[in-house]
């Protein structure tokens, strides 16, 4: 089934706002055997609304809109397309009592514009809102289907799930299951070596996605049943792991902070981070975790040269301009003795944007996982470095929970 996603509100357009309900329907369509050819984005204007929906209408099968449901002057999306499709708009009678019913269970007085929302085309049906005031529509001929969603993403994501998934699943005949792996310190074009034959199957198909110094494996397969899907993948997925080795860390949502806080408990040790370019990422990253107090002992961030020798005892000597791998392992060392720690975690660099050296930094890390330093050149804007070099130095500490060098 061809899909299309119409994203309604002027807003958009202007970037105001994010337009996260384009992204969640684009995945949930692909899950329900849905292919989105077209995603569009249209203000709230009648005559570029109009030409939008007869497009869509001539070459997609599943068509969702989201926003313009509202009372107001501009809310005008059940309005076009009920001209589009050459129908009237009709009160139902049932959504206006049960609005009516809100109102009054809130205290709230209930204002003529507030029917506004209980219109729709002829034909077509209303869509309960649990989260909100404004109800879906849902317009179906033959094998064309045409949703209208609200705005707000909480109330959009409750009504796709409750009556439009359901029915689109039903109807494709196909389901699809994804799996992402998540995937630290080698790089997009190296998994593409490691994987290339892999990656040139049609069915699961397997896909790297480069996000801020890391990589995510989508791994897809469709097949009529979601146990069918998953049978096709299997494999795959642990072929993938196989061949990247210690570079899985994790899948799904699960981030490298995560792994790592995971591995230390496992092994019963404590950390302690000793952080000048990254001031503090790492250690809030490892504190994110539940139950980081098993083992993150203590973090030190020392921004200033005099406080690296005050903080953590650093002949000043050893110390220089602040920035290289024989400072970066003094302050690994020192962090794990300052707070008892079995290891410690250090960074120190160049975060920009001034200077002939943006970007250098180093991090390594000392104590019962050993000793390693690492030279990075990190690339972007100063939050980007800095978050680079944060992510580098979690990825330094995988692997060598990993026991990897």
């Amino acid at each position: 089934m061809r899909g299309e996603i119409l994203s309604v509100g002027t807003e958009l357009l202007l970037g105001q706002i994010t337009n996260t309900n384009a992204r969640y329907l684009a995945e949930r369509l692909a899950a329900a055997g849905v292919f989105v050819y077209h995603q569009v984005t249209v203000g709230d204007n009648p005559e570029r609304l109009r030409a939008v929906y007869a497009v869509a209408l001539q070459r997609a099968d599943v068509v969702i809109a989201t926003g313009g449901l509202g009372p107001t002057y501009d809310d005008l999306t059940k309005e076009v397309l009920a001209d589009v499709l050459g129908v009237q708009l009709v009160q139902d009678e049932e959504a206006l009592a049960t609005l009516r019913g809100w109102f009054a269970a809130k205290g709230v007085a209930f204002g003529a514009i507030q029917e506004k929302q209980t219109m729709k085309p002829d034909g077509a049906e209303l869509l309960p809102n649990p989260r909100g005031t404004a109800p879906g529509v849902l317009w179906q001929r033959g094998g064309q289907l045409v949703a209208l969603l609200p705005g707000p993403p909480n109330e959009m994501r409750a009504i796709f799930e409750a009556s439009v998934f359901p029915r689109l699943r039903g109807a494709s005949g196909e389901h699809l299951v994804s799996r992402r792996l998540r995937i630290a310190g080698i790089g997009e074009a190296a998994i593409q070596e490691r994987l290339s034959d892999l990656m040139a199957a049609e069915n699961p198909t397997v896909a790297p996605y480069a996000k801020l110094a890391e990589v995510e494996l989508r791994i897809s397969a469709r097949a009529p049943s979601d146990a069918a899907a998953e049978a096709l993948l299997g494999p795959v997925a642990l072929e993938v792991r196989r061949r990247l080795g210690y570079h899985v860390y994790g899948e799904g949502d699960e981030q490298l902070h995560d792994a790592c806080g995971k591995a230390l408990g496992a092994a019963g040790l404590t950390v302690a981070t000793a952080e000048s370019v990254t001031g503090g990422l790492v250690a809030e990253r490892l504190t994110r975790v539940p139950g980081a107090s098993a083992y993150m002992r203590g973090a030190a961030v020392v921004y200033a040269l005099e406080e690296k020798e005050r903080q953590l005892g650093i002949d000043p000597q050893r110390i220089g301009d602040g920035v290289s791998a024989e400072l970066a392992l003094e302050m690994a060392r020192a962090v794990k003795e300052r707070f008892s720690a079995q290891v410690g975690i250090a960074t120190c660099g160049f975060a920009g944007p001034d200077g002939r050296q943006v970007g250098l930094s180093y991090i390594a890390v000392a104590g019962a996982l050993g000793e390693k330093v690492r030279e990075l050149r990190a690339h972007g804007d100063r939050q980007e470095i800095r978050e680079r070099i944060a992510q580098a130095a979690l990825s330094l500490l995988w692997e060598r929970l990993q026991r990897k060098e």
